[in-house]
């Protein structure tokens, strides 16, 4: 595995830092991943809005979460990857 720590020579290893390509990567997914809930909220909003019958809003709503955890999945996975190459470097 290759080592995700930046080192300038003669620095002692508990002062290395992580990959500095990680936290605007970070930054990124944390900005994707709040759009897709600002996105969710909306919508959930105009759901419980209208005027329908209780079993087709729930299902509408059902349909709507399961819609928003597809989305975010892929996101939350890299963080987690993310995270633990973060882990790693103080290792």
């Amino acid at each position: 595995m290759a080592d995700e720590r930046s080192h300038v020579p003669g620095e002692r290893k508990e002062h290395r830092v992580y990959d500095p390509t990680i936290l605007p990567r970070l930054q990124s997914l944390l900005a994707i991943l709040a759009d897709i809930d600002v996105a969710h909220g909306s919508n959930l909003l105009v759901i419980e809005s209208r005027r329908m019958d209780d079993a087709r809003k729930d299902q509408l709503i059902a349909d709507l979460w399961q819609s928003h955890c597809r989305q975010r999945a892929p996101y939350v996975r890299e963080i987690e990857a993310l995270r633990e190459r973060m882990e790693a470097a103080f290792r």
